[in-house]
């Protein structure tokens, strides 16, 4: 796709990057799970969807390689009928490139 970077990002409240660090696998939170897919990001996507779904909450933002999800990875016209990747399986952590707790434009 034009004008997309290498990386995708998930936000992960706390708890479940805690749990996804820890059995080393993830499938996604309530809302992924009722959507079918885990929720992912571009860069230029984070700051809104922080804002739209999490506020209040503790976050942190895990860069994946696309080309390491690309079997399993959809983009979908989402929110605001932007083009979002949707990843279709488990994450594993083994291919997390990053973790950062604060957003800013130099992921």
């Amino acid at each position: 796709m034009d004008n997309i970077s290498n990386y995708v990002y998930r936000i992960f409240r706390k708890e479940e990057l805690e749990e996804f660090r820890k059995s080393k696998l993830f499938r996604g939170n309530e809302l992924d799970v009722s959507s079918g897919f885990v929720h992912l990001c571009t860069e230029q996507q984070i700051k809104e969807t922080i804002n739209k779904y999490f506020k209040t909450e503790q976050t942190y933002i895990v860069k994946f390689k696309i080309s390491d999800l690309e079997d399993s990875l959809r983009w979908e016209k989402s929110r605001n009928d932007d083009i979002f990747p949707h990843y279709y399986g488990t994450l594993e952590s083994r291919l997390i490139i990053h973790i950062t707790d604060q957003y800013n434009d130099e992921l």
